[in-house]
């Protein structure tokens, strides 16, 4: 009764707060005296009460983090808001800008829900501070999963006080397993997917970012998919070509559906214009993650995860290049273009680096190490003649560098993204010859046809993917799209769960629960039959 009429009475919010926390209170008694059946019929109650009362609390910024008297149904409360905690797994009143129900949101994701019933209101709180960007935070805000829930207390028991202290708490339900309401410990709700429904999911933005890169530049860098904490493991994920990081929201949401592995990582994406030369998306990279350590210099060592292209881009954070890439693009002018080039070119810095010591580990995913056949054929010259930079893409060394390709390689444009996937590439070539200086796993699709090693993905043959110095090689019965499929996450969860073992930060049950996964998901490399007779790939 209370919980109607505190809908029909929210254009006096103050009224209608009354009745939602004498919903809450009343739910509460019922389910610490009913049987189970009335108990859940309770819960439902609370929650909702919690949730309804929060959305509106949030929209009056005049009761917002405000201590107010109110009554309904008999009862008098006090209302209190708790302070924000870390470690407690409690937001602040104040960290988040807005707050939406999960049905508020969009449903543009096929995604593996996961939902935990228990007590408190399921919401989605957005962070959205003046500058998103300077914090590696998207444009839009940060979306990040909230549980509210109300405590009542009275210093001299329940009936001693006329007046009945209500605590409205926001819980991190990704800090928090169980709370305490009322006095009795209670599982706590959750939906750690909401929070992803919160992104705009544009559908043909890779492919426009493709072909016009110079409109994308500003969007391009990392993203914060969470609060920043120096106690979790960054993992990044880059995407491919004519991609963009919400690709990557289903695989990352069956990550966090493994309870132990929830809390332990920080999800962050990477997004480029895939049209651009991936020694300049490389370079972005680079420029990206040097830019969270000056910021947050307690950030532990990384985990890179790259599908196709976005492999290439994550593979050119751990190599050393000195000058093999240099002199493998432009071959019988490189040393006169190495002297005639300032240190600090862009070119010299895309091109000669060193690996980054933070990389502990890359996982490739369908990545054609040695390209793509694809990549030549008419859809792939298409492409190449559709792609278009800017006329001072270079700045002032642009007519020697062009020149330089024009006379080694034939090139009479800047190469792109798609030339730099072609089995012909010096970029690769070169790449090829570079040791990488990280653990690295492979990922690899094969349509389900398992006739390895003449498999393909569809996009990308085995040939190519194939690496004799990986961990473990993993083959998955699907196409070039295989980062999302279920065989792929339980992948990346074994890869977790190992490189936790691995950096001393596992505990007990997750190096139990690693042992348990089945050995279909423990496989060793195979080695490279092209790599062992040292022959080329079909069709070279």
């Amino acid at each position: 009764m209370s919980l109607e009429q505190a809908r029909r009475s929210r254009a006096d919010p103050k009224t209608a707060i009354g009745y939602y926390l004498n919903a809450a209170d009343s739910a509460l008694k019922s389910a610490n005296s009913s049987p189970t059946a009335s108990s859940l019929n309770s819960q439902a109650i609370y929650n909702r009460a919690c949730q309804d009362m929060a959305i509106l609390l949030k929209g009056n910024p005049a009761l917002w983090n405000r201590n107010e008297i109110v009554s309904a149904g008999g009862r008098t409360y006090r209302l209190q808001f708790a302070r924000g905690s870390r470690q407690s797994g409690i937001w602040d009143p104040f960290y988040c800008d807005y707050l939406h129900t999960p049905v508020q949101l969009r449903r543009g994701f096929r995604l593996l829900a996961f939902h935990k019933n228990g007590w408190g209101g399921v919401l989605v709180g957005v962070h959205k501070p003046e500058q998103p960007r300077k914090y590696f935070l998207p444009p839009d805000g940060l979306a990040v999963p909230v549980t509210a829930a109300i405590d009542f207390t009275q210093p001299g028991g329940r009936n001693s006080d006329p007046i009945l202290d209500a605590e409205l708490i926001l819980y991190n339900p990704a800090k928090r397993e169980n709370i305490r309401i009322d006095g009795v410990r209670r599982q706590l709700a959750a939906d750690f997917t909401a929070a992803y429904t919160y992104y705009p999911n544009p559908s043909l933005l890779g492919f426009q970012a493709m072909l016009r890169p110079a409109g994308y530049r500003e969007r391009a860098g990392l993203y914060l998919l969470e609060p920043y904490d120096p106690n979790q493991i960054p993992v990044v994920f880059v995407h491919g070509l004519m991609s963009v990081p919400q690709m990557w929201i289903p695989t990352i949401s069956g990550i966090e559906s493994d309870p132990g592995l929830r809390g332990r990582f920080q999800f962050w994406v990477f997004t480029y214009p895939t049209g651009d030369p991936t020694l300049l998306s490389a370079l972005r990279l680079r420029e990206s993650l040097a830019g969270i350590y000056q910021l947050y210099p307690e950030t532990k060592g990384m985990i890179l995860i790259g599908h196709s292209m976005g492999g290439i881009i994550s593979r050119l954070q751990a190599v050393t290049t000195g000058r093999v890439l240099w002199d493998a693009i432009f071959k019988s002018d490189a040393a006169r273009l190495y002297t005639a080039l300032p240190p600090d070119d862009l070119v010299k810095r895309a091109v000669i680096f060193k690996a980054n010591p933070r990389v502990k580990r890359i996982v490739f995913i369908c990545v054609p190490h040695r390209g793509s056949y694809l990549a030549t054929n008419w859809i792939g010259a298409l492409g190449i003649t559709l792609i278009r930079f800017p006329s001072t893409f270079l700045g002032e060394t642009e007519s020697a560098i062009m020149a330089a390709l024009q006379n080694n390689a034939g090139l009479k444009r800047l190469p792109t993204g798609i030339n730099d996937l072609s089995p012909r590439s010096p970029v690769l070539i070169g790449l090829n010859e570079l040791p990488i200086e990280a653990r690295y796993h492979s990922i690899i699709g094969d349509r389900g046809q398992a006739d390895i090693p003449n498999s393909s993905d569809g996009v990308v043959a085995y040939w190519s993917s194939h690496l004799a110095g990986a961990k473990s090689e993993s083959i998955v019965p699907g196409s070039h799209s295989a980062y999302a499929l279920p065989q792929t996450v339980a992948e990346l969860k074994r890869i977790l769960y190992m490189h936790l073992a691995e950096s001393g930060g596992a505990r007990s049950s997750v190096v139990r629960r690693r042992s348990e996964l089945p050995l279909a998901h423990r496989r060793k490399p195979r080695p490279n039959p092209f790599e062992k007779q040292k022959v080329s790939p079909p069709g070279k």
